[in-house]
């Protein structure tokens, strides 16, 4: 996003706020730290503006990890969490939506309500495809690490004093995003990141929400050992392309927090020789959640968008409906084996297009 970009989304923001009686700010399903510390952010510029804002997470609290709750309960009294069942007490017909770290409909609580707003803004860092959010107000910047990074950035623009709590959930989403500053970062980064500290975040709050539970630790552990296979995608022996899957193989209907997965397939990128890691299974009684991440020879975002997802090259997901995860999964192993077999390489320009077409012709 360039300096002019910043320059029309606080623009767009500051007229379409001041024309709305009212704002709500919505990220994505089972959010993570980018997600609810983006929410904090933009609760933070409407406040400013003299308007009131409501964010909307309908998720059941029990399915969300330690931090994000911990996070929710300390902010609640102060930045209005609510459900979507609550949305018809706030509601006007001038009412605005304000969507943060997602730009797909399908992946929001209020997809189905998108109609019932006077205007809608969508701020984002994660690849479009025909399911993405039709709005004029798209803002939308594959360069910058996080939503947080992109929002704190609006907040440098429009002067605001953001104090402590609203520093400390934006570092928090963008510490998740780089993986601790570790990787996607730019110099724009670092520079809001600073900036932050300066408005109070406090680094050792921040690393604490990221503490992970024993109980929580043993699920990944666990499905990790007994549920990773890995694959080798490249016959070159000084540079071979190796990918993971991880799926609770034992029982893989089991249920685990979509948190389980992201936090197991970052895991398996730490091990030598692993290009790009898959972790799946059930989030519910039908819905299969994919979390994907890559280093720089894989563009798993591509990969996701050809099964509905999307994401970032090095960071991306999907949730489908099915029953049958172990078919699932082998029509994910197809994807990427078929990239290579047929020549289209999966490192920064995979051309899985071609792969659906012949997933086609052999249904011929």
């Amino acid at each position: 996003m360039t300096i002019q970009d910043v320059k029309q989304l606080k623009e767009t923001i500051e007229l379409e706020v001041k024309k709305s009686s009212n704002v709500f700010i919505v990220g994505h399903n089972s959010p993570d730290f980018d997600s609810i510390g983006s929410c904090i952010g933009l609760y933070s510029i409407v406040y400013n503006l003299g308007k009131k804002a409501y964010i909307v997470v309908d998720d059941d609290e029990n399915t969300l990890n330690s931090g994000i709750k911990r996070l929710m309960e300390e902010y609640d009294l102060e930045y209005r969490f609510i459900k979507k069942s609550s949305l018809e007490k706030y509601k006007t017909k001038k009412s605005m939506l304000i969507v943060t770290d997602v730009n797909k409909k399908s992946m929001i609580s209020l997809g189905d309500m998108l109609d019932e707003f006077r205007s809608i803004i969508v701020i984002d860092h994660h690849t479009e495809n025909e399911d993405t959010i039709d709005t004029p107000n798209k803002f939308i910047d594959l360069s910058s690490s996080s939503a947080c990074e992109i929002v704190g950035r609006v907040i440098n623009a429009l002067k605001i004093k953001c104090g402590c709590k609203v520093a400390n959930a934006l570092l928090v989403g963008i510490s998740l995003d780089t993986k601790r500053f570790k990787q996607n970062t730019t110099s724009v980064t670092h520079d809001v990141a600073e900036k932050l500290i300066n408005n109070g975040a406090n680094i050792d709050y921040v690393n604490s929400l990221f503490l992970e539970e024993f109980e929580s630790f043993c699920r990944i552990s666990n499905l990790i050992i007994n549920g990773t296979t890995i694959k080798k995608y490249s016959e070159d022996l000084l540079a071979p392309i190796q990918v993971s899957f991880t799926l609770d193989r034992n029982n893989p209907k089991e249920i685990y927090l979509k948190e389980d997965y992201a936090k197991a397939a970052d895991k398996m990128m730490k091990f030598y020789g692993i290009d790009a890691s898959f972790a799946m299974g059930y989030i519910d009684g039908d819905t299969v959640h994919i979390s994907a991440r890559s280093g720089k020879k894989v563009d798993v975002a591509k990969i996701m968008d050809k099964i509905g997802g999307g994401g970032t090259p090095t960071s991306a997901g999907c949730r489908i409906v099915t029953d049958d995860i172990l078919n699932l999964e082998q029509e994910l192993m197809d994807i990427v084996d078929l990239g290579i077999s047929d020549e289209e390489e999966i490192y920064a320009e995979p051309k899985i297009v071609k792969v659906k077409q012949a997933k086609k012709n052999k249904k011929n």
